[in-house]
């Protein structure tokens, strides 16, 4: 039984996740989400198939959704999807709507918390924090190694009442961040007078979207963030900053075993 373990990670969590159930699975392999896409369709020929990703506004990002619609999954036969935060069963669900045009569903699906990347909301996790979550995520890794090996159904229930959250409220605020916080946000970023021009945000954003220009890096407009925030926290003197988010004072996070050019080799074909 071959494996494909599709990911995107732009702080390292899903990443190193990624990396960590593949030392479980015999014949499998890590490849990234973003550098699959600059070929569409995406073929596999794995028996198996799973996909990692972090959580953006209470669904899964846009690019993993692009992914989910081009590959083709006709010779794969078990499917499993794993989130680095903590979800609603919904997204899922939402997965299996896209599956559902070439008749596939997913078998196992699993959901719990990394480190909090997201600074303009949360704070960074203490170096105690951190242990904590990583001792818990190689204990939930085995279990669910042990699942896809066997090639168990695994499908957590939302209790009744978060159900009903998912289908209301949820939605109401994913439109909000995707339509509203999201879009002004990506026109917030830039560098403040730390910035040393080294050029580290321009290789690892996995939009392309940066640019250096005399010496300073320059969002471009035409091209859509995938907010991954890895120009955020791999700037190596926390120069990158976002008008009106306070993100100054709010620290930086990148999983400790990952590097930035861990991060830049998902572009690479």
């Amino acid at each position: 039984m071959t494996t494909e373990i599709y990911y995107f990670s732009g702080t390292g969590n899903t990443l190193h996740v990624s990396e960590e159930l593949q030392k479980r699975l015999p014949d499998s392999t890590c490849i990234p989400i973003i550098g699959s896409l600059k070929s569409t369709p995406i073929k596999t020929s794995a028996d198996t198939v799973g996909i990692i990703f972090p959580i953006q506004a209470f669904t899964l990002p846009w690019i993993v959704r692009r992914f989910i619609q081009n590959i083709d999954l006709s010779a794969t036969s078990y499917l499993f999807a794993i989130t680095t935060r903590v979800c609603f069963t919904k997204v899922f669900s939402d997965i299996d709507r896209i599956l559902a045009q070439q008749k596939k569903s997913l078998d196992t699906c699993l959901s719990y918390e990394m480190p909090e990347n997201y600074i303009p909301v949360f704070n960074i996790y203490s170096p105690e924090e951190i242990e904590a979550t990583e001792s818990e995520m190689h204990q939930k890794l085995d279990q669910i190694a042990g699942i896809i090996q066997k090639k168990e159904r695994c499908q957590p229930q939302d209790p009744f009442v978060w159900s009903v959250v998912s289908h209301t409220v949820s939605p109401l605020i994913t439109w909000y961040f995707q339509k509203i916080r999201f879009p002004g946000m990506e026109k917030a970023f830039y560098a403040d007078s730390k910035c040393t021009g080294c050029g580290i945000c321009e290789k690892i954003c996995l939009s392309d979207k940066i640019r250096i220009t005399d010496g300073v890096p320059e969002w471009q407009d035409h091209i859509k963030c995938i907010y991954c925030f890895a120009c955020l926290h791999f700037c190596p003197v926390q120069a990158i900053q976002i008008h009106r988010r306070n993100t100054q004072k709010r620290g930086r996070y990148h999983h400790p075993q990952v590097t930035a050019d861990d991060i830049i080799k998902q572009k690479e074909k």
